[in-house]
């Protein structure tokens, strides 16, 4: 059985209507409806209420629908992804910010060393988007 029919079920079982169950967990009812129909999920914070609330195991909810279990690893990955990009972003922001604003400033070692800082700033950034676009690609192909 999928998570839907899990919860039609143990919504059935202890004579809820899907207001009563959704008021429950502080959805509505149409997001019940649609948890039921498989037009989407309950996120993970709801289903471990859920297991909690009606004493079934969190495992006999997820492993019966590998769907959801798919979806949720996709999730993990993507915002696994976006933390990553934003460390890409900043890294070769940063340090091209930091190489321009000294190509202005009068010749010092300090301004050799911050340069220095800023290209391999930029340059780390540039290896961990190569590692990134990979991983991406992978995300893509799966």
């Amino acid at each position: 059985m999928n998570i839907g029919g899990t919860i039609s079920v143990l919504r059935k079982e202890h004579g809820m209507t899907q207001k009563e169950f959704g008021e429950m967990f502080h959805v509505t009812r149409q997001t019940v409806s649609n948890w039921e129909n498989e037009k989407s999920y309950p996120d993970l914070h709801t289903l471990v209420e859920i297991s909690n609330r009606f004493g079934i195991s969190l495992d006999t909810l997820l492993k019966e629908d590998q769907l959801l279990v798919e979806k949720i690893d996709k999730e993990r990955n993507y915002g696994k992804m976006k933390r990553e990009k934003s460390v890409i972003d900043f890294l070769t922001g940063a340090g091209t910010g930091i190489v321009v604003s000294c190509l202005a400033s009068p010749d010092s070692v300090r301004r050799t060393a911050v340069i220095l800082v800023g290209l391999i700033m930029i340059g780390i950034g540039w290896y961990k988007k190569s590692v990134y676009d990979k991983a991406v690609m992978k995300y893509l192909e799966e």
